[in-house]
């Protein structure tokens, strides 16, 4: 098994603006996925319960 394949990008404190956690802040959180996926990694985690039913969403958006 490879370390790529055990490590997961945890999708439940995403970088928000104001707090809010339904409002994500695209541009750090496109940065930080990008270098998750550039590193060779590919597994998120997410939850329809993290960030209000909103994470999925923020994966999508990428």
């Amino acid at each position: 098994m490879s370390l790529n394949s055990t490590l997961g990008f945890g999708m439940m404190r995403l970088p928000v603006i104001n707090g809010n956690p339904t409002d994500f802040d695209y541009e750090q959180l496109n940065t930080m996925v990008d270098t998750y996926l550039e590193a060779g990694y590919h597994y998120f985690d997410t939850s329809y319960v993290y960030h209000n039913g909103k994470s999925e969403e923020a994966v999508k958006n990428q």
